[in-house]
């Protein structure tokens, strides 16, 4: 289940998480189950993993921290598959490579993507990248990638994961964003499928 919240810290462990009204179902929580708290603070996602402590006026709950210290950094993103565009051009002193384009659902996180190719690429090979994320309104973000892995896909495609490199704060916020507006429609489409069957 995944809801959104304002959460406001109380001590060093421990963390209210605040509700709009009705939306919090007390019937279904799971008072022995752990949450996560998901949030962005000077440009980096932090996680949380906490346990409920309390339930506050039914809109409120007191959340005790597992975990000593926030977790955040590039292995910490959360990865989404989602549809849109990527133009991409490897970066190397030959005039003649030229620049192409995958639209369509791909693996992506705040630190990189895996992305379909058919033309042979070895691990190291940087690319500069530009990701479409949205035509309306234009949402375009540029960064520059590095190849790490290369995994087999169907079709005749090679996945080529790619860890981003260089990159502007602005434009990693607009990745993260994008990834967690991705996952909130596929938790709200689960839910909606569970919900008919």
């Amino acid at each position: 289940m995944t809801l959104e919240c304002v959460a406001r810290r109380r001590s060093v462990d421990l963390v209210d998480a605040a509700f709009l009204p009705g939306q919090l179902p007390l019937k279904r929580l799971d008072l022995n189950g752990t949450c996560r708290l998901f949030f962005q603070e000077e440009g980096r996602t932090f996680r949380l993993r906490a346990k409920i402590e309390e339930i506050i006026d039914g809109e409120k709950l007191r959340l005790k921290a597992i975990e000593t210290a926030l977790q955040y950094g590039e292995r910490e993103y959360f990865r989404v598959n989602a549809n849109f565009t990527v133009k991409y051009r490897r970066l190397t002193d030959d005039e003649e490579v030229r620049t192409r384009q995958f639209n369509g659902p791909l693996n992506l996180s705040g630190s990189g993507m895996l992305l379909p190719l058919t033309e042979r690429v070895r691990n190291g090979d940087r690319f500069s990248l530009t990701l479409i994320l949205c035509q309306d309104p234009l949402k375009v973000v540029r960064c520059v990638a590095q190849v790490v892995r290369i995994c087999p896909l169907a079709n005749g495609y090679k996945g080529a994961g790619m860890h981003i490199t260089e990159i502007e704060p602005p434009d990693r916020d607009a990745i993260i964003a994008f990834c967690m507006a991705a996952q909130r429609l596929e938790l709200r489409n689960k839910v909606q499928t569970k919900d008919l069957t």
